[in-house]
């Protein structure tokens, strides 16, 4: 891998765009293009953990009060019909 050092100039640039970007030369050559990434492309950067909304007494209650259940093979299949 090339590790490439920035100026102040060149480092306030790169922090402020909002699309992917082409490095070009003075001449207009490409040399790189660098790929924006989105917050939910990083798992471990901006997310909150999730909770349950249902407690774990409520889901034992709606398993007892019956209607239909499916497993995880037939949630996959159905997902896999989409």
């Amino acid at each position: 891998m090339v590790r490439i050092t920035v100026d102040n100039e060149l480092r306030k640039k790169l922090l402020d765009f909002t699309e992917d970007v082409e490095i070009c030369d003075d001449t207009g050559e490409v040399l790189a293009r660098v790929q924006r990434i989105m917050p939910w492309m990083v798992p471990d950067e901006e997310w909150e953990p999730l909770t349950p909304e249902i407690s774990p007494e409520e889901i034992q209650r709606r398993l007892k009060e019956g209607g239909p259940t499916f497993t995880t093979e037939e949630v996959l299949e159905q997902l896999r019909k989409l």
